[in-house]
């Protein structure tokens, strides 16, 4: 089944799980990738890669010796991205963005250069949303980044400036639909 089919019949069948219509536009992921530099890092995360689409993107602009550990609720979405993707740098693990910390320690890779997002937090209880955000802050090391991009709502951003000073934020009308970027900085 392709791709986009796959991840529109997830749509329908799990809203509050994709939360999305369609996968991230190149718009987008220009927007996403636009303040990092991914050729000298080491280790990355991806939380909801969806069918991979910003996946791809991170892996072409990777050094060859870094790890892309992606962080998959949806069994289906895994499983196309293990499919689709062959790829030695990149680790997909079935679980969600809240178990960080025990699956970099299992993993081996004490700290991150950056974190990417997908998810809905505007979806996510307020407990949650304020674990993942703090553990992904303490993982990256002084200088990186998170990058969270979020369609309808802006609303994550009050969450991000609990734990990171640094935030700029962005906005891309060529998605569907249209997107927040917020890079966060770790200082």
């Amino acid at each position: 089944m392709n791709s986009r089919l796959v991840f529109f019949s997830n749509f329908l069948s799990r809203p509050k799980e994709v939360a999305a219509i369609a996968p991230s536009s190149k718009h987008l992921i220009s927007q996403i990738l636009s303040d990092v530099a991914l050729e000298d890092a080491k280790c990355l995360v991806e939380y909801g890669p969806g069918i991979g689409t910003v996946t791809y993107a991170l892996l072409e602009k990777l050094g060859q010796n870094a790890k892309l550990v992606c962080f998959e609720t949806n069994l289906k979405f895994c499983k196309l991205i293990k499919n689709n993707i062959k790829d030695d740098r990149l680790v997909v693990i079935n679980d969600g963005a809240e178990n960080l910390a025990y699956h970099l320690k299992r993993l081996n890779m004490p700290n991150i250069d950056y974190a990417f997002s997908g998810i809905p937090f505007s979806l996510i209880e307020q407990k949650n949303k304020k674990g993942i955000i703090k553990t992904t802050r303490d993982k990256l090391k002084e200088g990186g980044k998170f990058v969270v991009y979020q369609q309808y709502s802006m609303t994550v951003k009050k969450y991000l400036r609990i734990y990171f000073e640094s935030i700029k934020t962005k906005f891309e009308f060529r998605n569907i639909p249209p997107s927040y970027v917020f890079v966060c900085e770790r200082t």
